[in-house]
């Protein structure tokens, strides 16, 4: 809704201000940028910045305060409609969604428009060659690293030509080549008429790009500028409130005869060979060169966290992995992915790996733990509304000073640190480089890698530069200079392929995609039905009879539309316990209307009452969850209780029966195929088709893959999960009609079972308990692989019990190996 236009600025913000649970994040913020301008926004971390953005963006909805777009008051903003205006933003984190592939994210991320001037894929990969993005349109995004995870947000942003383009921390991860690419673009689209507003910590930047800039200080305007106008000094002193002498702290003077307190030797593993390096007491040792060229990996082989060969010793004492992963530190570059608990608060994210520490006998001193980890957070000047606030309220910079607080607490007898400053602002970096210089002061082994050569110089004395996996240059003393590290990177990768590209090139073919990809648990499941049949016809004769066949198949029909409803709730994150349920009410139902003798206009009404009810139930399970804040087990639980009584209440026991033409119906076969099994097949044919090509699908994945990422691509979330669970419950509907034919009686407590077997045949089919990734074909072939097995128990006379106990044992081992190797896969950094 929009009203009254106010002179010619692309965006205007007035008045903005923010409280987040009494604290405020904003306090009368103004702000006006032109088109065709860069207008930076500077500001420490915590300062607003993000916020402020969240506001321009419509993903933040202030207290108070004016927006205008294009000279138009804009009301009730949020991201669709932000997005409609021609408002794009590149996020600090990036709103990607790891369980979909890179051509899904750009589909449910972008308008369908972008898609409308040629084929998908060939505009999809013209968006990533804007950006030199080079993976492959059908890699799953968590196999990317963090830099093409950047480039990945980078592209969207671009992609839709936008009016006023945000850009929060773009080059934070991102190698040279890619930050020149980036600035090219940024002129490009400036010079046609887009407004950016671009948050960086790096003033070079500000001076290379902008045209004015904008400092925030503790949520409030501390002054605007043109960027000639001011100075580098003035800017810091507004950023932090005072004047800021050094950023670096003063470097080691290295003893006599020093003996080293680190020494690696011949050290190799995957992404790097034949490592060695050697530091004294009070040396920072840094690692550069060209991002991917196995900086990373050799970051994480000396946390403990890749296997290697060769000798590392720390002090006296010699490591391998499993005893650098329990006593070495680690700061990874990706502190949201793996840094940081992000459903914890921020006293037990930086208290984790230091619990021992706080024991008292068997238990933990709470006192301890809360005396040790304010110090620490007071130390690096951690910005919080309070220790017991969740981490995922904090900035960015906030969060990283929180993983730096864990490393120390945890006492480590090595500290490394990937990116250890990525998104923090000046003054922070500050406090962080005097950090780490004072445990190196300790005798704590401190190795850092970092994208910055200017940091490397300021911060390390001695620096190992990388190519292709090997240290082709050591510098130390005067000659570690930023004219000497980037000289030694750029000359010795000069026409290679990096050690993150090989991995790429080895892990892209077609056969390696599907082996990753949401398929694989199906084909496996296929094979072991072969593999599993195969052993058991031949000691039965009556076990691939036409009559054995169609039983299997029609029971699997019954409990596959059961599971397909299972199916979307759990690729949202959720799950429902309700469908055994609800699926006896359903039928309890039709054995009141659905009789014999009953009037066509008695059955539909019956039929019709049955669907009204599913959905309802559908609807307040996910009212429940959406707005009063229940969780998906303890909201359809609440309806999986209520729902068995409401059965029993209309029918104490087995009574009504469906109608025989009914049965019949359902029950009608060719040969030894059901008729309602060819119908099950094509349905899950369908759904899998809108899962994959359709809007509505995209966005049930992006929920259960990223809620947050998902949010801020101008998902709604509450939409979607009360459609999935609308959806999973019109499934057990037609699971019900299945039902009915089969039992031919209104039993109150047959529903019950269903809940069980329902999410046994969905983990069977490779949907992840974790959400975001599944699909509808792998559960229509669990339910028939669960079916075949629970036939052959019976086939072989194994008892009740035996049905039970494989159940149990199918879903746990199911849920385990897919966790496992989904973990195994990992997120590269």
């Amino acid at each position: 809704m929009t009203a009254g236009r106010i002179g010619d600025t692309a965006l205007e913000l007035a008045g903005v201000s923010k409280h987040y649970a009494g604290v405020a994040a904003l306090t009368d913020v103004s702000l006006v940028v032109l088109p065709g301008e860069v207008h930076a926004v500077l500001g420490e971390n915590g300062a607003g910045k993000s916020t402020l953005m969240g506001v321009a963006t419509g993903a933040v909805t202030p207290d108070a305060g004016i927006i205008t777009v294009g000279g138009e008051v804009v009301t009730g903003l949020d991201p669709k409609t932000a997005a409609q205006l021609g408002i794009s933003i590149v996020h600090q984190h990036p709103a990607v969604l790891p369980d979909l592939t890179v051509l899904e994210n750009l589909q449910v991320a972008l308008p369908d428009e972008v898609f409308a001037d040629g084929p998908t894929n060939a505009v999809a990969r013209a968006i990533l060659d804007g950006v030199g993005l080079k993976a492959h349109l059908g890699d799953r995004v968590e196999s990317l690293t963090l830099a093409e995870k950047h480039l990945l947000e980078i592209a969207k942003g671009f992609a839709v030509t936008p009016r006023i383009l945000v850009l929060d921390e773009p080059t934070a991860p991102l190698a040279a080549d890619a930050t020149d690419m980036l600035f090219r673009r940024i002129r490009d689209v400036v010079a046609k008429g887009t407004a950016v507003v671009y948050i960086t910590h790096r003033m070079a930047e500000v001076r290379e790009l902008a045209t004015r800039v904008t400092v925030l200080r503790d949520g409030r305007v501390r002054g605007t500028s043109t960027v000639a106008a001011i100075t580098d000094g003035e800017l810091l002193e507004l950023i932090v409130g005072r004047k800021l002498d050094s950023t670096f702290p003063d470097k080691h003077t290295a003893e006599v005869d020093a003996r080293p307190n680190l020494t690696v030797e011949g050290l190799c593993g995957p992404g790097f060979d034949s490592i060695s390096m050697s530091a004294t007491p009070g040396e920072i040792v840094g690692i550069a060169g060209v991002v991917g060229n196995g900086q990373t990996e050799l970051l994480r082989a000396l946390a403990g966290l890749e296997d290697f060969t060769g000798t590392v010793t720390v002090g006296t004492g010699s490591h391998d992995a499993r005893s650098l992963l329990h006593r070495s530190a680690f700061v990874p570059a990706d502190r949201q992915a793996e840094g940081l608990a992000m459903n914890l608060s921020v006293r037990e994210n930086a208290a984790l790996t230091a619990l021992k520490s706080f024991a008292r006998g068997p238990l933990i001193s709470r006192r301890r733990e809360t005396d040790a980890v304010r110090a620490s957070l007071g130390s690096l000047s951690v910005k919080a509304p309070s220790m017991e606030s969740a981490v995922s309220a904090l900035s960015g910079g906030n969060q990283q000073k929180v993983v730096i607080s864990r490393a120390l607490l945890s006492e480590p007898v090595l500290l490394v640190a990937d990116e250890p400053t990525q998104g923090v602002d000046v003054g922070a970096r500050a406090e962080i480089y005097g950090i780490l210089r004072g445990a190196s002061a300790r005798g704590v082994p401190v190795i850092v890698a970092s994208s910055d050569a200017k940091e490397l110089e300021g911060l390390c004395d001695q620096v190992l530069v990388m190519s292709r996996g090997h240290v082709v240059e050591t510098l130390t003393g005067a000659d570690v200079t930023e004219e000497r590290i980037v000289s030694a990177a750029v000359t010795s990768t000069a026409e290679t392929l990096s050690v993150a590209a090989k991995q790429r090139e080895a892990g892209s073919s077609g056969l390696r995609r599907l082996l990753a990809g949401d398929y694989s648990p199906a084909i496996l499941l296929l094979v072991l039905m072969v593999v599993l049949g195969a052993c058991i016809a031949p000691g039965s004769e009556r076990y691939l009879s036409s009559f054995n066949i169609s039983t299997i198949l029609t029971a699997a029909t019954a409990i596959g539309f059961i599971a397909m409803g299972q199916t979307i709730a759990m690729l949202i994150g959720g799950i429902d316990l309700s469908v055994g349920p609800l699926a006896g009410l359903l039928v309890v139902i039709s054995s009141f209307f659905v009789v014999d003798g009953a009037s066509a206009t008695t059955v539909i009404l019956g039929v019709l009452v049955m669907l009204v009810v599913a959905a309802a139930v559908g609807a307040i399970n996910g009212s429940l969850i959406r707005f009063a804040e229940f969780t998906p087990i303890a909201a359809t639980l609440t309806l999986y209780i209520a729902l068995g009584g409401v059965a029993f209440l209309l029918r104490p026991t087995q009574d009504g029966y469906v109608s025989t033409a009914f049965q019949n119906a359902v029950n009608y076969r060719v040969g030894p195929l059901p008729a309602a099994f060819v119908v099950f097949v094509l349905v899950a044919v369908g759904m899998e088709y809108a899962l994959r090509r359709r809007r509505l699908g995209w966005n049930v994945r992006a929920v259960g893959s990223d809620e947050p990422s998902a949010r801020r691509i101008g998902i709604s979330i509450d939409k979607t999960v009360i459609l999935a669970y609308v959806g999973s419950s019109l499934f057990v509907f037609l699971g019900a009609l299945m039902l009915m034919g089969q039992y031919g009686i209104g039993d109150p407590a047959q529903g019950s079972a269903f809940t069980l077997t329902s999410v046994t045949a969905v983990v069977l089919g490779g949907t992840s308990l974790l959400g975001g990734r599944g699909t509808f074909i792998g559960t229509l072939v669990g339910a028939v692989a669960l079916q075949q097995l629970l036939n052959a128990t019976a086939v072989l006379n194994l008892g009740s019990a035996a049905q039970y106990f494989f159940q149990g044992a199918l879903i746990l081992i199911a849920a385990v190996l897919y966790t496992v190797a989904r973990s195994r896969r990992g997120t590269r950094v």
